[in-house]
């Protein structure tokens, strides 16, 4: 037997007598930052008559900072006394909860249902004291049990409920504002290597679990690093301009030390939703490519293998097709091989990176260059450290690579003293008093060996 629900009366008001102001916004803005944050500004309006009364704001974000609400009212002088975020929303569950110890009506269980009323007793199983007989009934379904009405602390959707007192008949504007949880935003990108080039993609992805979806919103992103103890809040005011088309660029300007991202068309941010949009199109990007292994390592245990990331980088400047401050975000890169399919071939970190700076992203390990480094001398006692080591790269691949090899000396001596056998297709270039590096230009199937010592004196 299909049973249903049966909710008398549900038009009843949950909140009392009071002013629902329509939930549907003048004006939507979102300023969405990268820690799972945003900062929500709406603008609505409701008829409303002189006197002291309840109103009523449905439809805001479930994740709300009640502490960061800011209301404003104009059209009529309003004086605001207290202000309740109401979020216990209605379902079946709780209606049987909140019906415990409260008269209702059910069906019996049976091919032959027969209305009753009764009290119900408890929720799991749902237990049913009868009027008619005070028999206990147990019902098979929660579904049974018909409700007359709203208890007055259950509600629709999240909702803030002010009382205030009002000094005239007027169509009352509410301009609010408020922080929410459970919205992000990242930066993904695209990245296409070329032989020589490299265009680079970027799509700003929204993630919005706040409870609420944001109508034809106004969005805006910001990047950087925020302390929430002492968060520079956007307030902003509204663009009366129609939605933009798509085609036009996402505007990029600093603002208070971080980059804001203004979307320059209106979207709708749904509850649940994740939204991405492209904000970054680059395209001939001047780039180097090389192999680089790292040398920390310096004890006596015969031969090591080494391994060499490759290494993917680049000048954000706009001389060279960039130029533009890019957000923390994962990316993801592709080639094309000798009969133009394109093909993933690995990802990478970016950290938060200004314009004029350095981009430096690590593909993968190169599979044809190979190499091992050997201890070929190693004194050491409480006074001094003398260590010589051997280092052999191979290219078995067929085009020519660069390859770095950075020697990380590990001493915290009074006096260091180094030396190498590093010349011709190898340069040597010291980071650091503790750190050099050594370029290998390898030419197709070709091989360098050269040695390195330090002294290390304590």
């Amino acid at each position: 037997m299909r049973r249903t629900v049966l909710l008398a009366g549900m038009m009843v008001s949950c909140l009392g007598a009071g002013v629902t102001i329509p939930s549907k916004a003048k004006d939507t803005a979102v300023t969405v930052y990268n820690n799972n944050l945003a900062f929500v500004h709406e603008k609505r309006e409701v008829q409303v008559q002189k006197g002291l009364q309840t109103l009523i704001y449905e439809g805001v974000a479930s994740q709300v900072i009640t502490a960061s609400v800011v209301p404003q009212f104009y059209g009529a002088g309003v004086r605001l006394y207290s202000q309740n975020f109401r979020y216990n929303l209605i379902s079946l569950d709780s209606l049987i909860q909140n019906s415990i110890g409260q008269k209702v009506t059910f069906y019996t269980n049976g091919e032959n249902p027969k209305l009753q009323k009764g009290t119900l007793l408890c929720a799991a199983p749902v237990v049913v004291k009868s009027d008619q007989d005070g028999k206990l009934y147990s019902l098979d379904s929660p579904t049974q049990v018909v409700f007359s009405g709203i208890p007055p602390s259950m509600i629709t959707r999240p909702s803030l409920v002010w009382r205030a007192e009002i000094d005239k008949n007027a169509k009352l504007g509410i301009d609010l504002k408020y922080l929410s949880r459970a919205i992000n935003w990242k930066s993904d990108y695209v990245l296409d290597l070329k032989p020589k080039t490299l265009d680079l993609h970027g799509w700003i992805t929204i993630n919005n679990n706040s409870g609420v979806t944001y109508e034809n919103a106004q969005i805006r992103c910001i990047a950087g690093e925020l302390h929430e103890a002492v968060l520079p809040v956007h307030y902003r005011n509204f663009d009366a301009k129609a939605a933009m088309p798509v085609t036009e660029a996402v505007h990029e300007e600093s603002f208070s030390g971080y980059h804001l991202y203004k979307i320059p068309f209106r979207e709708t941010l749904r509850d649940k939703e994740q939204k991405q949009i492209l904000f970054i199109d680059k395209k001939g990007i001047s780039y180097i490519q090389y192999g680089k292994a790292v040398n920390s390592y310096f004890e006596n245990y015969g031969v090591q293998k080494l391994s060499f990331a490759n290494i993917v980088t680049f000048t954000n400047t706009k001389s060279n097709h960039a130029g533009i401050p890019l957000p923390a975000g994962t990316v993801r890169m592709y080639s094309k091989d000798s009969g133009g399919e394109t093909h993933y071939v690995g990802e990478d970190r970016l950290a938060n990176t200004p314009e004029e700076e350095r981009v430096k992203l690590t593909v993968g390990t190169l599979f044809d260059v190979v190499g091992e480094k050997r201890i070929t001398r190693f004194v050491a006692d409480r006074y001094h450290r003398d260590v010589e080591t051997t280092y052999e790269v191979r290219n078995r691949g067929k085009e020519p690579i660069e390859v770095k090899i950075e020697e990380r000396i590990p001493a915290y001596g009074t006096k260091i003293t180094t030396k190498s056998s590093c010349k011709g297709a190898c340069k040597e270039e010291k980071k650091s008093a503790f750190v050099r590096e050594f370029t290998i230009a390898l030419k197709p199937k070709g091989s360098y060996k050269f040695t390195t010592e330090f002294e290390v004196v304590y």
